[in-house]
């Protein structure tokens, strides 16, 4: 019996349901076997896969960067550059299912872009660093996601290849907004669809373009537009089962109806068919948000934001913002309703009315009359807020355009003057 006859045979025989310990033992003994003639390769491919599965369902991410470690040097021996990625790749989606595993994955990364490097492996170095700026981002490391994303840009716009030039773009977008660089997180994403207009968009990397659209969208405080682009987004998401991001593109679509001032059609939505399957934490916090603003209450408001805290602050780049907008809007909408009917109003009454601190109350009126959203000023001394004496703008009106008909009639009377001379020496001269 040959070498790879015999080496079949072991892969054949193993049975992980009844010896999972020694269904590891044997695929290790396969991998590490001394020889890799493209017949052994092939089986040495399999019990790879078979043993980086094992490890991802038993989620042990340390096995496999142990297994990574020990293929790497085997992977070098063998010529076709292809297959090498496909087997790196593939033990690096397996670790990516391992939930809360972000720091191995960049420890995982940094070996692989080392080894691509030693051995000028580029392509599959520059799709493992362009996964490693994306966890960097994900774990809010973002000058050195900016710093490698830089790098790849400048290598990708050398080489013109489109595919990985938008994908490293739109990481590049989200990097940006999360540093709170609006016109640069934009202009990126510009560039991403640029680029996009001349290759195929796989639905996943089209439905990321437009939740990262719908997030700008929302910055720039266009909710409608924002809404359009969340909801294709979700439509993507949902025909591709990605229910953690579908679910999340849904909780947009709610926060731009409730920013834009439309809770009911939010409560809609969420009472509608479609939202059933992604029922959860986010979407019950973006229920009681719009129940709260639809009813103008502040106190549901801030109950709203304590009970679903960790939610709220779990997505600090984009929902947090936005509920932080909302509560002030709300804020001021309550002080509004209350000060409404008095010239002069007391701030200890307004803080007891609206259940808050005077300080609060106080800088919240003092940034309105800034903004010239109300016509009052506070009186520390007495502890009230006056307001002024609303001005009759139509009389304002009259009065410019009464004006404006004296000037003209000033203008008139001059040149009647100018002509009265003019005749009288034309006249003289005769």
């Amino acid at each position: 019996m040959s070498i790879v006859e015999e080496l079949q045979e072991k892969f054949d025989q193993v049975d992980e349901t009844k010896s999972l310990g020694g269904a590891i033992k044997t695929y290790e003994q396969i991998i590490t076997f001394d020889d890799n003639s493209e017949e052994v390769v092939k089986i040495k491919e399999k019990a790879i896969y078979n043993l980086a599965s094992i490890y991802s369902e038993k989620k042990l991410a340390d096995d496999l960067i142990t297994l990574l470690e020990t293929i790497l040097p085997i992977l070098k021996e063998i010529p076709q550059k292809s297959k090498t990625a496909k087997i790196v790749r593939t033990i690096f989606d397996f670790t990516t299912k391992i939930p809360g595993n972000e720091d191995k994955l960049i420890e995982m990364c940094e070996k692989i872009a080392e080894w691509c490097e030693e051995n000028k492996r580029t392509f599959l170095r520059h799709r493992i660093q362009t996964k490693l700026a994306e966890l960097l981002y994900k774990q809010h490391k973002y000058n050195d996601s900016i710093e490698l994303l830089n790098d790849l840009l400048y290598e990708m716009k050398r080489l013109d290849d489109k595919n990985m030039l938008v994908e490293i773009q739109l990481i590049e977008s989200q990097v940006y907004h999360a540093l709170h660089n609006i016109p640069k997180s934009k202009a990126a994403l510009t560039s991403v669809k640029t680029a996009g207009t001349s290759i195929y968009i796989a639905p996943m990397l089209q439905a990321q373009i437009d939740m990262q659209s719908g997030v700008i969208s929302a910055e720039e405080k266009d909710f409608n537009t924002g809404y359009s682009y969340f909801y294709e987004s979700f439509e993507g998401f949902n025909s591709l089962q990605d229910q953690s991001n579908a679910q999340r593109a849904l909780k947009y679509m709610l926060m731009s109806k409730i920013m834009n001032k439309q809770p009911e059609d939010a409560l809609n939505i969420l009472n509608s068919q479609i939202t059933l399957k992604y029922q959860g934490s986010p979407l019950e916090c973006m229920r009681e948000i719009a129940k709260a603003v639809k009813d103008q209450n502040l106190l549901a408001f801030e109950k709203a934001k304590e009970d679903f805290q960790d939610e709220i602050l779990s997505d600090a780049n984009v929902l947090a913002i936005h509920v932080k907008d909302l509560y002030s809007t709300l804020l001021e909408d309550n002080l509004m309703k209350i000060i409404e009917p008095y010239s002069e109003v007391q701030l200890d009454f307004i803080a007891d009315q609206i259940k808050l601190s005077l300080p609060t109350v106080q800088t919240t009126l003092s940034g309105m009359i800034l903004d010239e959203k109300i016509e009052g000023t506070l009186d520390q001394g007495r502890g009230c807020l006056v307001m002024f004496e609303e001005q009759d703008t139509n009389n304002k009106k009259f009065e410019h355009t009464v004006d404006i008909f004296d000037k003209l009639s000033n203008v008139i009377d001059a040149f009647y003057e100018k002509t009265k001379k003019v005749k009288e020496l034309s006249q003289s001269l005769q």
